[in-house]
C-alpha cells in the first residue's frame, strides 16, 4: 500500500535523497557520470529545490509502508499548458502502479486548479525505458527538444504530451 502528499518544505530533504538514487538509475547508460552529477547538481540542491518550490513548481511524493519511494513535479507554463519536469520512483519499487499513481495525482492537481480543457506535457529521452511508460498512459510524441547546459552537453529528448 503506498499513499501520495504534496511536499512541503520539510520534505526537500527527502526529494534530494531520492533523486541521489533515481536520477543515476534513470539515466544510466544514457548519460555519462560526469553529466548525470551535473544534472543532480543542477536540479536537486537544497537551494534549488527551494528555488522551485518558491517559483511555483509543486512537488508530490509517494510513500510505501512508511518509506519515500517516488516523486513527480508540476508547473505551469502556459494557461492551458502544464509540465511535469520530474517523476521518479526507485527502482526496486517500480512496477506496483506508484509511476502511475503519480502521474493520476498531477493529472488531478491539473483539473482542480484547470478544469478547462488543457495539456501536460514531460520530456523524456526516446532511449529511457520511461518512454513506453508514458506512452502506455495516453501520452503522445509531440516535438523533440535540445536541451543545452552550461559545461558545455546537450540532452535531446522528446517532448510527449497527453490532452486533459
Amino acid at each position: 500500500m503506498f499513499t501520495i502528499r504534496r511536499a512541503q518544505l520539510c520534505d526537500l530533504s527527502a526529494i534530494k535523497e531520492l533523486s541521489a538514487i533515481t536520477v543515476p538509475q534513470a539515466f544510466e547508460g544514457i548519460l555519462t557520470t560526469e553529466q548525470i552529477d551535473y544534472l543532480e547538481d543542477l536540479a536537486y540542491s537544497q537551494d534549488n529545490l527551494s528555488h522551485s518550490l518558491s517559483e511555483g513548481q509543486i512537488f508530490f511524493i509517494a510513500s510505501a509502508d512508511g518509506e519515500d519511494c517516488g516523486f513527480a513535479c508540476l508547473q505551469q507554463e502556459g494557461p492551458d499548458l502544464f509540465h511535469m519536469p520530474k517523476i521518479y520512483v526507485l527502482s526496486r519499487m517500480q512496477r506496483q502502479g506508484i509511476g502511475s499513481a503519480l502521474v493520476e495525482k498531477i493529472i488531478s492537481h491539473i483539473k482542480e486548479v484547470h478544469p478547462g480543457p488543457c495539456a501536460l506535457e514531460v520530456n523524456v529521452n526516446s532511449h529511457n525505458s520511461a518512454y513506453n511508460f508514458y506512452v502506455k498512459r495516453g501520452f503522445r510524441q509531440v516535438r523533440e527538444r535540445t536541451i543545452p547546459f552550461e559545461n558545455g552537453f546537450e540532452l535531446t529528448q522528446q517532448v510527449l504530451q497527453r490532452l486533459l
